[in-house]
């Protein structure tokens, strides 16, 4: 059983700002038990934030939640709350967002959205052929009414790759074969969790830059970063980006460290669709089957590396 600590002085000093940020504190502590990995990653290993909308509890500011979970800082069976800033308002952007209205280059998004659903659509079928665990674990896609309300929760265009993407399947349901991405079986983040990631982590980056100043090393987050896919559905320390501005991918951990690649969403997700077609032409991981769902292999554990079949063609 996990338990959740909470510090005599955060205790104190929930007690001295009111009844609303004691409830608060306390229905967050009862999900922790639950999810330990919900909020974001901090600075140091092990450390984690849960921002708390104001609106969210009667009379209660709003709030950014540490704790640590894990080693090295604690045993995996603890979870212990041990910081509670309170925020006179929401998490400021740090950029001016980018409008939300009619694109300027319509026929580059076309093109980018038409290869995008196209390398998708491959995914889709050869796992609906081969790994129907794996592809009953998707959603379905989103509505441009969704995909327009994130937008406008985030305040950023969403960029077209990524759009092309969720329109036809908006993330990953929290079962058994949810596992998609080489090389770790990264699970498609549905647009809850993506907004979620996205504010948590802008909140890590404000709370930077209040520190630290804006141009004090590289940054956390950028606010044309997009994040789509994560360690597994519920686990969001780790996971991968769509930098909205140069098309590139990327991908953070459970530390401030944050990598930038050069391969675009479409490129990754044709990468993709060719390893799964033609997985003899590639070297590095490969696609096989454990009981109808896709894993990436071979796999390390000795019980799955047993029943794991490989996929030749």
């Amino acid at each position: 059983m996990r338990v959740v600590e909470v510090t005599d002085d955060v205790q104190d000093q929930c007690t001295q700002l009111g009844s609303g940020v004691v409830c608060a504190l306390r229905v967050l502590c009862a999900q922790l038990v639950d999810d330990p990995l919900r909020g974001v990653p901090g600075w140091d290993p092990s450390m984690y934030v849960v921002h708390v909308d104001g609106e969210t509890f009667e009379d209660c500011p709003a709030l950014d939640v540490h704790y640590a979970y894990g080693p090295p800082a604690l045993d995996e069976g603890v979870v212990q709350v041990h910081r509670v800033d309170v925020l006179p308002h929401a998490p400021a952007r740090m950029a001016e967002p980018e409008p939300v209205g009619p694109s300027e280059r319509p026929l580059e998004d076309a093109v980018q959205a038409r290869q995008a659903t196209e390398a998708w659509q491959r995914i889709g079928s050869w796992l609906r052929r081969h790994a129907p665990t794996t592809h009953a674990a998707l959603k379905s896609g989103a509505s441009e009414a969704e995909l327009a309300a994130l937008e406008e929760v985030l305040g950023v265009r969403i960029p077209v790759p990524l759009r092309a993407l969720w329109r036809q399947c908006a993330g990953s349901r929290d079962v058994r074969g949810a596992g998609l991405f080489p090389d770790h079986g990264w699970a498609l983040m549905d647009l809850d969790a993506v907004a979620r990631s996205y504010e948590g982590h802008i909140t890590s980056q404000r709370r930077w830059e209040q520190q630290f100043g804006a141009e004090e090393g590289m940054p956390l987050w950028k606010s044309s970063w997009f994040p789509f896919c994560s360690w597994s559905v519920t686990d969001l320390s780790h996971g991968r980006f769509v930098d909205g501005e140069t098309g590139e991918t990327g991908s953070w951990g459970e530390t401030a460290e944050r990598t930038v690649e050069d391969e675009s969403l479409t490129m990754l997700l044709e990468e993709m669709a060719d390893r799964l077609e033609y997985p003899k032409l590639f070297p590095g991981y490969e696609p096989g089957l454990i009981g109808g769902m896709l894993v990436w292999g071979p796999p390390h554990a000795p019980e799955e590396r047993a029943l794991w079949e490989p996929w030749s063609g």
